[in-house]
Order: structure tokens, then sequence, then C-alpha cells
């Protein structure tokens, strides 16, 4: 046997007892005895038994009683039923009961191996048939829960091809509609009327480059084909690149930027071009939400001596709670100003979070209505080699 089986016998004579020990400890079964029903029930209680063999009729209790307390605790206990009193009444109770066999005194041995063995095999095929019920549960709910991601998936695909083809109709609309204008025969236009035109249709083409850009961006993030390139790079220098960049941007609300880098900060080991996208997108946000004449603040200082923290802040609109919570989504634009939301595409912020994940790093924002917006990210520093680094 590939593991011993424990039975439990239970009979008031002592020479059955030992009899049926004897013959089944021969057979290599682990045994326990008792005399009486109370000793066999504190057993049950504190053992497992796979066979209990027990008297139907004890001195103190009757063999039932240990029939049923053995089941309730042990479903696939297989209880076997001896008597010297043959009725057919008990051997019915007995096997309404739940007993696997009733069988009479004085007991074969060979008689009872069979009945054991018998036992002992539907056992088996009991505790195989409910595992394998409960790894097809198990499957099934690993199945339905992959169908319902499946579901989010498709239905997240969906979403966003709406979105990118209402985002892409808009600047197109205006293309064609201010281009068909231009060209028509019938409808003469002055000199100012048609460099106007001719200005709404180059705006809207570079809002549409802007979004396509974006859009390649993002996939590329997501099928992991974004290339990592760190190199090493003057912080300040960056900074100062990245305001020249969006000066004419601000220009257009009058807005005034300031960049602020804390003690002990000079080169360090990143991507640059994507630190500058970053920097980039998170400004370009803080100027669709940030009124004329607003001010936005670029903050740069060391948390840690190993760790980078950039903030821009500024005092624009705010984002209330509930779209703070889905701000880095895909074309997940706040509704609070109708003008900051035809000005923004809704992808920088889920770009510049996975240009900042891309790092190691993470991004929140800190926000409340019409008090303004802190947007922060962290990234550790390092240099070639692998060595954190920060100078």
């Amino acid at each position: 046997m590939s593991s011993v089986t424990n039975i439990l016998v239970t009979d008031d004579e002592v020479t059955t007892l030992k009899t049926l020990s004897a013959g089944l400890e021969d057979m290599g079964y682990k045994v326990a005895t008792a005399v009486t029903g109370q000793e066999a029930l504190a057993l049950i209680r504190r053992q497992l038994f796979s066979i209990v063999i027990a008297d139907i009729k004890l001195p103190d209790i009757s063999g039932l009683e240990i029939l049923e307390t053995a089941k309730k605790l042990n479903p696939e206990t297989a209880v076997i039923m001896i008597t010297g009193h043959a009725s057919i009444e008990t051997a019915v109770d007995a096997i309404n009961e739940g007993a696997y066999a009733y069988i009479l005194k004085p007991v074969a041995v060979s008689e009872l191996e069979t009945i054991i063995k018998n036992a002992l095999r539907e056992q088996r095929l009991l505790i195989e048939n409910r595992e394998l019920v409960e790894s097809l549960q198990q499957s099934n709910r690993r199945l339905e829960e992959t169908n319902r991601a499946l579901e989010q998936v498709s239905q997240a695909k969906s979403d966003f091809m709406a979105k990118t083809s209402h985002e892409l109709r808009t600047p197109l609309n205006s293309i064609i509609g201010f281009s068909e204008v231009l060209l028509s025969k019938t409808s003469p236009i002055g000199e100012t009327t048609r460099d106007e035109f001719l200005n709404y249709i180059h705006v809207s083409a570079r809002h549409l480059l802007h979004l396509i850009d974006s859009i390649l961006d993002l996939s590329k993030i997501e099928s992991g084909k974004m290339a990592f390139e760190p190199s090493e790079f003057d912080l300040a220098v960056l900074l100062e690149d990245v305001k020249i960049t969006v000066l004419p941007m601000l220009a257009t609300k009058k807005q005034m930027l300031e960049i602020e880098i804390g003690e002990g900060i000079s080169s360090i080991f990143a991507d640059e071009a994507k630190m500058k996208q970053i920097f980039l997108n998170l400004i370009s946000n803080a100027h669709n939400f940030t009124l004329t004449e607003g001010k936005i603040r670029v903050i740069c200082q060391l948390e840690t001596p190993h760790l980078l923290h950039c903030s821009v802040v500024d005092n624009g609109i705010g984002i209330s709670p509930q779209d703070q919570q889905r701000i880095f989504e895909e074309f997940g634009q706040v509704k609070t100003s109708p003008s900051a939301r035809r000005q923004g595409v809704g992808l920088g912020l889920s770009i510049a979070k996975r240009l900042v994940e891309l790092h190691g790093g993470k991004i929140w924002v800190v926000s409340e209505v019409s008090r303004g917006s802190t947007f922060t990210f962290s990234i550790p520093l390092a240099r070639k080699g692998g060595c954190l680094n920060a100078q």
C-alpha cells in the first residue's frame, strides 16, 4: 500500500476486538481500538479514520451514534456496522444512516478484508471525483476571469478606437471644410479671410500631426517597441531647452513659466529624449488648464540621494476627485472647462505616465478645483553600469 490506512474498531467483546485488530494489522492497516462508544467518539474527534468498524449495540451508546458522528466529521469515512443480533430493522436503519456495510458476528476476516478493499476503492474514486470537480470549478473560474478580462480589453480597445476616430475627425473636418471654401469658385473671399482660413488649416494640421505622433508613441510603448536609451545629460540644460520650446505656446495665453532646480542636481543618467517629452507633456497639460496670465512652475529636487522628484505646478482650474481617478487614462480628459477640453487630445498624461514608468518611476497628481494642480513624478537616478548616482 502506498500509504497507511487508519481503521478504528469498536466492540465491547474483547475477544472480537483483539481478533479483528490482529487480522487487520496483518493486512497492513493501522488499527485503533475502543471498548466503549464514548471512547470511540473521543478517538474519532481527535483523528481521521478511513474505516470505522463498530458494534451496533454497545453498553453505553448505540453504534448508530458513532456512525452519525463519523460521517458528520468526514463524509467519506466508510462505517461498517457489526452485530451478533441480526435484525432487518437495525440493518435498514444503519444503511439509511449512511453505513457502508452491515455484517454479522462472528466476523470472517476474509469477508471483512473484501469489504474494506471495496470501501477504500470507492473512497479513492470519490476523492478523485471531488478533486476533478474542484479542478474543473477552478478552471471554470479562471476561464470566466479570463473572459471578463478579454471583454474588458475588447471594450477598452473599442472605446479607444471610437475616441481616436472622434479626435481624428475634428481637425480633419476643419481642414476639409476650410480648404473646400478656399477651393470654391462660387464663394470668393478676401485676402484677410483667406489668410485666416489658411491659419485654421495650419493649426488643425499641426493638431492632427500631434495626435498621430501621440498615438504612435502610445502604440510603441504598449507593444514594447519603445526603446529605452539612457545617457548622461545636464538636467538644467534640458529644462532650458524645454522652456524655449514651450514659450510660444505659453505666450498665446500670456502665461509665466518658472524653473527651480534644487541643490546637488547636475548631470543625471536617464533617457534624455523621453525626459524632455515628459516635461513637455506635463507643461502642455498645465498650459491647457491654466487661465490667461496664469503661472506654471517646474520644480526638481532630490527626495533622497538616489531619487529625483520633479513637479509641474499650475494655478489653473484644478481637477475634481472623480476626474483624478482617470486623468492618466488614454483620452482621459476632464470636463471642467470646455475650452480646455478642445485644446488637449487626452494622450499627453497617459504617455507621460508610461515614460515615467519606463524609467522605473511613478507619477501622481494633487489637485483641487479652482486651486490648481501639481503633477509630480519620481525616478531613480543611475549611471552606466547600473550604479545609482546623483551628483
